[in-house]
């Protein structure tokens, strides 16, 4: 027997079904992640703000702290406040000799995918003040 193309007619019912519940899911985490995402690159920006200002290296960590939260209170992100600024964010010495401070930011935040299932990411971010050229 032989099978003529001109009797396929497409993806079957089952085919269909299952192509769209993988949309489904691809759309879901999407969704879900974004958020993340988004406040990890709002995070990073207010740390650059920080570390590339004029007198970044004279700062004290109160200061450091003051300016990224003045910085992260533009966006909308309700993690910081002035109460919890010191578990989030510190100000290290350099493992180098004379190298600069580094600011350190780390946090974990979560997404609630579904049900019980959590998307977490672990934010361990740390850059050097040097000022606005990198130098001391």
């Amino acid at each position: 027997m032989r099978y003529s193309s001109n009797r396929q007619l497409g993806i079957t019912m089952w085919g269909f079904l299952f192509v769209l519940a993988f949309i489904a899911i691809v759309v879901l985490f999407s969704l879900r992640a974004f958020p993340l995402y988004n406040e990890k690159m709002q995070v990073i920006s207010a740390m650059n703000t920080v570390v590339s200002r004029p007198d970044a290296t004279e700062l004290s960590t109160k200061e450091v702290q003051n300016s990224f939260y003045k910085q992260i209170q533009v966006t909308n992100i309700s993690r910081f406040s002035s109460s919890t600024l010191k578990d989030f964010v510190f100000v290290e010495k350099s493992e180098k000799k004379d190298g600069p401070r580094i600011m350190r930011v780390t946090y974990q935040a979560k997404s609630k995918l579904f049900a019980d299932l959590y998307l977490m990411m672990e934010f361990n971010e740390s850059k050097p003040l040097r000022g606005p050229e990198g130098s001391e």
